[in-house]
């Protein structure tokens, strides 16, 4: 049962559903004791998509966004919750930028919260919740008091794209790529203005900045004029979905150099990568002509070879020699941790009955990292070092 114990404030048993997705409202709710879930209908399967707690803000983005709920609110159990009325936001707003980062975090953190779990249909959520970011973010900006705006540089300028940049990935959300194409597409739909300064004398690399003229129609122009596109079958969220080296190795806990090998070992699949046209066919236009024709392999010095990817930079008649020292059950550790370049290179150094045994009763599949493996390379690479300086 709902009951109200205050004008600002609602209570909700456990169970109680606060609103509906598709739901038109211009309130805001913060909580004040208690937990909600907030949660889709996918499939017909009820999909919790974030459980918010004490000091959490949530339909915020139907108030800032001027648009209808995109999910169901329910009481996870009894609590009390703060009603955020249009009007009243927008005194928060004006009155405490830090209420206006907090929102940010939040609408962050639970599109992070909610990411792959919704359905595909889903997509232009990337682009609006964007959007309403970059709303809140120049609102804090806008609001900023005149005693600190001295102390935020180019203030007039407008909003730094670099600082905006850094206030989203601080929290996970998206990547440069993502970023670059929705301020792109905002810029071109007329709904921002950019400005450029140049950093240093040189010039060769600006500084950008945002300017919104009018902010309080900037969500609902938008909504408007992303409508029509989408009505005309333009793809917007599709520009949104790439992601560059840097966010990969990030997502996937690795370093881009390693993202890199196993592109160079064809180890990805090539329908993965993909380039601007646009900008691809710029940058080779100062590259010679046989830029693309040849491809020479960074070498190591001795001292730095630790992996069995690392065999490619021995010599032959060196490798020849050491395998001739080496067990056959170390040879089959190394061939079982070796990408296909590595595997035919040990087969070429290698008597020809042992380069059979490999063919036809391949070792178990090892990674670089066991340390086996590790323990194989070290010997190998002592003694190619020992073989080197004797020469």
């Amino acid at each position: 049962m709902l009951a109200r114990t205050s004008p600002s404030i609602r209570n909700f048993h456990k169970g109680k559903i606060i609103f509906s997705e598709g739901q038109e409202s211009k309130v805001a709710y913060m909580i004040k004791s208690g937990t909600v879930n907030i949660y889709r209908k996918i499939n017909r399967q009820k999909t919790v998509l974030a459980t918010l707690r004490r000091g959490d803000i949530f339909g915020e983005m139907a108030l800032l966004a001027n648009q209808k709920r995109t999910a169901f609110a329910e009481a996870s159990s009894f609590c009390e919750l703060v009603v955020l009325t249009e009007d009243l936001m927008q005194k928060l707003l004006a009155a405490a930028p830090c209420t206006v980062q907090k929102m940010v975090e939040l609408l962050a953190k639970r599109v992070v919260e909610t990411d792959g779990k919704s359905s595909d249909s889903d997509q232009s959520d990337s682009f609006i919740a964007l959007a309403t970011i970059l709303n809140v973010a120049y609102k804090e900006f806008a609001y900023l008091p005149r005693d600190k705006q001295a102390g935020v540089k180019n203030y007039k300028m407008g909003l730094s794209v670099s600082s905006f940049k850094e206030t989203v990935k601080s929290l996970a959300m998206f990547s440069n790529l993502e970023i670059e194409s929705f301020l792109d597409t905002v810029f071109k739909l007329r709904l921002i203005e950019m400005k450029s300064l140049k950093k240093g004398d040189k010039g060769a690399f600006v500084e950008k900045y945002i300017t919104i003229k009018d902010i309080e129609q900037f969500m609902h122009s938008l909504r408007n004029l992303y409508k029509q596109m989408q009505e005309l079958g333009a793809s917007v969220e599709s520009r949104m979905s790439y992601m560059t080296f840097s966010d990969l190795a990030a997502r996937t806990g690795t370093k881009p150099e390693l993202v890199y090998k196993k592109i160079l070992k064809e180890e990805m699949p090539d329908n993965l990568l993909f380039f601007n046209r646009e900008k691809a066919l710029e940058w080779r236009k100062d590259k010679d002509e046989n830029f693309f024709k040849k491809f020479k392999r960074p070498r190591k010095v001795l001292e730095d070879l630790e992996n069995v990817d690392d065999l490619i930079y021995i010599d032959n008649p060196a490798l020849l020699k050491v395998f001739a020292e080496f067990e056959f059950y170390k040879i089959s550790v190394l061939y079982s941790a070796g990408d296909s370049r590595i595997k035919n290179k040990i087969k070429r150094n290698i008597g020809r009955k042992m380069a059979n045994i490999l063919e036809q009763e391949p070792p178990d599949a090892r990674d670089h990292d066991d340390p086996e493996v590790l323990e194989c390379c070290d010997e190998l690479f002592d003694l190619v070092r020992k073989l080197k300086r004797a020469i």
